[in-house]
C-alpha cells in the first residue's frame, strides 16, 4: 500500500517519524471574500466582490493533517515532545508528494492527540494562505527533479544582460504580485504604457502588478536586471 506523504519544513512525515496522511483530501479550498450591497426597492442586491481590489479575493484556507503510527508506548513521550517542539504554533512550509511544484504556507497547531497502547494519533492543522506557492521563485536556482515539463513555467528572471533594451514576458497567475526589480545601474521600465525609473539596486514600484496572464516588461538601458516573482494558484 502507498502512503501519500507530506514534508513540513523540510521534515517528510512518512519517512522521518513514519506517520502517514489519514486522507489524502487535506486542503480546503479558500472562501471568497464577497460583498453584496441591498437596494432598497430593487429585486436582489449588488455584487461589490471585485470592486475594491479589481478581481475576487479570498480568505485563508484550513488545511488539516491527521497523522497516525505505532511506536512503542514507552517511546511515544518523546516522539510526541518532538512533534510539538517542530510544529505546535510554527510558521510551516507544506510539500504534499503528489503536487511537488508548489507549497502551502501557514501557521500550524498541533492537537487532538490520542493513544492506544502503541498506536497514536494527532492532528495538525494549518491556518494557511489562500494560494498555493510555486516552490521556484524567479530568481531562484531551480530544482527539475519537482518541475513538471507539460504544466510548469521556466522562470529564469536572473541577471538578464540589457544592452539598450530588453522585452520580457512575465506569465502571471491567480495571484497578484508586486515583484521586486533590482538592477545593477540605473534603467527604465515599461509596463502598460506607461514609463518608471529604476534606481540602482532593488525596486518595488507599486504600479507594476504582475496579473493572471501575459505581462510585458521593456527594460531601457545598460547592465543586468533580475526580477523576484513567485507565482500562487488555488
Amino acid at each position: 500500500m502507498i502512503h501519500q506523504s507530506v514534508s513540513i519544513n523540510g521534515i517528510d512525515m512518512l519517512s522521518t517519524y513514519r506517520m502517514a496522511l489519514a486522507n489524502r483530501h487535506c486542503v480546503q479550498p479558500p472562501v471568497p471574500k464577497t460583498i453584496y450591497q441591498d437596494v432598497p426597492g430593487a429585486d436582489g442586491s449588488l455584487d461589490l466582490s471585485t470592486a475594491i481590489a479589481g478581481r475576487i479575493i479570498y480568505e485563508r484556507r484550513v488545511i488539516t493533517l491527521n497523522f497516525g503510527c505505532g511506536y512503542p508506548m514507552d517511546k511515544w513521550p518523546e516522539v510526541f515532545s518532538e512533534i510539538l517542539r517542530n510544529f505546535h504554533g510554527r510558521e510551516g512550509k507544506l510539500i504534499f508528494d503528489d503536487d511537488p511544484m508548489y507549497y502551502y504556507a501557514g501557521r500550524m497547531t498541533v492537537s487532538e492527540y490520542s493513544r492506544a497502547r502503541t498506536l497514536g494519533t494527532f492532528t495538525i492543522s494549518v491556518n494557511a494562505d489562500p494560494y498555493k506557492y510555486e516552490f521556484t521563485a524567479s530568481d531562484e536556482d531551480w530544482l527539475w527533479d519537482s518541475f513538471s515539463f507539460e504544466k510548469g513555467v521556466i522562470r529564469d528572471y536572473k541577471e538578464l544582460e540589457v544592452n539598450g533594451s530588453l522585452s520580457l514576458n512575465v506569465p502571471g497567475t491567480q495571484r497578484w504580485v508586486i515583484p521586486e526589480i533590482t538592477v545593477s545601474a540605473a534603467m527604465t521600465v515599461s509596463y502598460g504604457g506607461k514609463d518608471y525609473e529604476l534606481k540602482q539596486g532593488t525596486n518595488k514600484i507599486y504600479d507594476i502588478v504582475i496579473k493572471e496572464g501575459e505581462n510585458m516588461l521593456m527594460f531601457t538601458g545598460t547592465g543586468t536586471v533580475t526580477i523576484s516573482y513567485r507565482g500562487g494558484i488555488l
